[in-house]
């Protein structure tokens, strides 16, 4: 009988121990808020908010409507509790700006997950999730910290500044778009045009757009077409990759370019490590340190290299004005089959050796100083004027 009672006492103790295991991913205390607004369009909208995740979808009516789920998580429900109650949204509409923001009334205090054989053992912090409905026209505002952002197709004017999230965009329609993203990924499909910076985290993926000012440090960005105009400055980071552009101005320091097709002009300035660039117009150059590739050169070009090395695999006949300053440097340039053009060489302790199709002459000397003059193919119509210092230059 005895041993009969403290089995049923025992089953009864693990059922109750069971029964009140929870899952430290449910939340242990909860709200919601939701608010509306009419919008013309002339309003703008703005959005702030910590700790959650913020979802933009587009309708057709004439109002804003926020939905705000606001979770709290912890060990301790007066604990999880406090949490709730000291998050609270404020919404307001005043002449033509909307505004939704989260606020926390008190630091909550530390926050954060434990984790054991990739499982969640112990949980603390507070979640506030937006699910914002608006028209696609109205400019939108909006920062976010510790979460996500996800926006489909949008035609308003943005301002998004993320922090320690990634930024999803599917289309954004405005000539009007200024990113901000700190430790995070970002990854758009199309943009119309935009100013963006992007700091640290996974880096930042387009596939196309219009025009762009970028600014990217310690992040890879990797760009399928800039259709217009572009400016980028790059550093540190796991490099940068751009299919096509028309016309580029690029500062870049610490990090790996590879260019493929740039329609119009380049100018670039680079320090360290690699650039390599499929086929290119004019291209205005200025490197040191760097391994540089080239493709095709269609049209002029001024190079200025430093601590490094250049390779030019097919110079066409359109480029008709070529300057090469190269210092400590081996440089080797290769002419089309059908390339006419004249050239003037001064080498100063710089190797020079003459290929196929060119034909040189060693006008004057001085020391380790030589000039030469000579002809690529028949000569005429291109002028090429080559200085080199130390290093080597090979032509072909």
């Amino acid at each position: 009988m005895k041993s009969y009672i403290l089995a049923i006492g025992l089953m009864m103790a693990i059922n109750f121990a069971i029964a009140g295991t929870k899952d430290p991913n449910d939340p242990v205390r909860s709200k919601t808020f939701s608010k509306s607004f009419p919008l013309d369009g002339n309003d703008k909208v703005n959005l702030n908010n910590r700790y959650g995740e913020m979802l933009i979808k587009t309708w057709d009516k004439k109002e804003i409507r926020v939905d705000i789920d606001i979770k709290a998580y912890s060990k301790d429900e007066a604990d999880a509790q406090r949490l709730v109650d000291g998050t609270v949204i404020t919404a307001d509409k005043s002449g033509d700006q909307v505004s939704f923001k989260t606020n926390f009334a008190t630091e909550s205090g530390k926050s954060g997950a434990s984790f054991r054989n990739g499982k969640t053992i112990s949980r603390r912090e507070i979640r506030v999730n937006y699910v914002v409905y608006m028209p696609a026209t109205n400019a939108l505002t909006l920062s976010n910290q510790y979460g996500n952002v996800n926006i489909g197709s949008f035609s308003g004017a943005l301002i998004a500044k993320v922090q320690y999230g990634s930024l999803t965009v599917g289309n954004l329609k405005n000539a009007s778009n200024i990113l901000e993203i700190q430790y995070g990924f970002t990854k758009i499909q199309e943009i119309n045009a935009a100013t963006i910076k992007q700091q640290y985290g996974a880096g930042l993926n387009i596939g196309t757009i219009g025009s762009l000012n970028l600014e990217a440090q310690y992040a890879g960005v990797t760009i399928g077409t800039i259709k217009w105009d572009a400016v980028v400055k790059q550093q540190y980071g796991p490099g940068l990759d751009i299919g096509r552009v028309s016309n580029l101005d690029l500062n870049v320091q610490y990090a790996n370019v590879k260019l493929g097709t740039v329609i119009g002009d380049a100018n670039i300035k680079q320090q360290y490590n690699k650039l390599s660039i499929g086929s290119v117009n004019t291209l205005n150059l200025k490197s040191q340190y760097t391994t540089v590739a080239i493709g095709n050169l269609n049209g002029p070009g001024n190079f200025g290299v430093a601590y490094g090395k250049l390779t030019v695999e097919q110079i066409g006949s359109g480029c008709k004005n070529l300057n090469l300053l190269s210092s400590y440097s081996h440089t080797s340039l290769k002419f089309s089959d059908n390339y006419q053009g004249n050239f003037e060489l001064r080498t100063s302790y710089s190797p020079f050796k003459a290929g196929a199709g060119v034909s040189s002459k060693l006008v004057a000397e001085k020391g380790n100083i030589k000039n030469y003059a000579g002809t690529i193919g028949n000569g005429g119509g291109a002028q090429i004027m080559l200085k080199a210092d130390y290093g080597s230059l090979n032509l072909n």
